[in-house]
Order: structure tokens, then C-alpha cells, then sequence
């Protein structure tokens, strides 16, 4: 009976010290669903501008996590870019670039490919990407003035899916 308890007492002792590992500072994974508030995030831009999504409160933003080695990011991306014209001064529009799943170098190579003018935030870390449940790419998510989450997309999007989600925010 002593072993059972004191594997009892191992497993419980465990599980304190796993649950203490978490990263404090990390945005919390979320069911992304409509309605839902959008986790929150700090991410610098390529020149090293920071973003925090909840200084964005009162404008509506159009989220797009990539990565340099998706080929359909790369399929979409012209869209994207387009889309980001179209609703320059409506939609706050960035892309988030995976960087704990690629690298720096990748990514500018692809932004400078893609003749990206709107936005790459870089998620160094992957705190980003887990709190979105991004694991797979691309994902495109918006995000209402309130903070809340209008839509979740898994996968490549066509130009007309994209302008719905655009419209939808509107």
C-alpha cells in the first residue's frame, strides 16, 4: 500500500511542477470561435516596430499567419496584397510570419518576393501561433473593434473568400 501512495505522491508532485513550467507572459490558447476575444500579443514588425494587438482596440484587423516554406501562403499572398490596398483605410491588415517554424532570412527573401507592402509581424517565439492554434498555415483570422474574433480560417483562401471576410467586417 506504501508504494501505491508514494506513486501517488510522485505522480501529484509531477504534475504541481509541470503546471508551474508555463511561461506567464504567453498568450493563452483559446477555442477561436466567433464571439470569442481575440488573445492579445506583443510582436515586433520587420523594422522593428512593436504591435500590440490591443492597442488596435476601436479599428478592425485582419490577422494572416505564413510561413516561407507554405506554398499555399504563397499562392494567396497576391490577394492578400491586393485586399490590403483595397482596404487600406478601413482594415488594419498584417501578416504573421511563423519564425520559430522558419527563419528571418526565409521570410524577407519571401516578403521581398511577394512585393509585400502591408505589415509582417514576427512571431520569434511561437507564443503567437500556439495562442491562435496556428499549426498549420496559412490562417487568417478578423477581429472586430471590440477585440473579439469576426471569423477563424484554416487553410488558402480564394480572393472572393477573402473580400467575404474583409466584407464581413464591415
Amino acid at each position: 500500500m506504501s508504494r501505491l501512495w508514494r506513486s501517488l505522491l510522485l505522480v501529484l508532485t509531477l504534475a504541481l511542477f509541470l503546471s508551474a513550467c508555463g511561461d506567464k507572459d504567453a498568450p493563452k490558447a483559446v477555442p477561436l470561435k466567433a464571439g470569442v476575444p481575440a488573445p492579445d500579443f506583443t510582436l515586433e514588425t520587420m523594422s522593428g516596430q512593436t504591435v500590440k494587438l490591443s492597442d488596435l482596440r476601436g479599428q478592425k484587423v485582419f490577422l494572416n499567419f505564413w510561413a516561407s516554406w507554405c506554398p499555399p501562403c504563397k499562392k494567396e499572398m497576391p490577394d492578400l496584397q491586393e485586399m490590403s490596398r483595397k482596404y487600406e483605410d478601413k482594415v488594419k491588415l498584417y501578416g504573421v510570419n511563423i519564425t520559430a517554424d522558419d527563419t528571418l532570412e526565409r521570410a524577407e527573401t519571401f516578403i521581398l518576393e511577394q512585393k509585400l507592402t502591408f505589415p509582417q509581424l514576427l512571431d520569434k517565439e511561437g507564443k503567437v501561433q500556439k495562442a491562435y492554434n496556428a499549426i498549420t498555415v496559412p490562417i487568417s483570422v478578423t477581429i472586430d473593434e471590440a477585440g473579439k474574433i469576426v471569423e477563424y480560417r484554416l487553410g488558402q483562401l480564394t480572393k472572393e473568400q477573402m473580400e467575404q471576410m474583409f466584407q464581413a467586417l464591415m
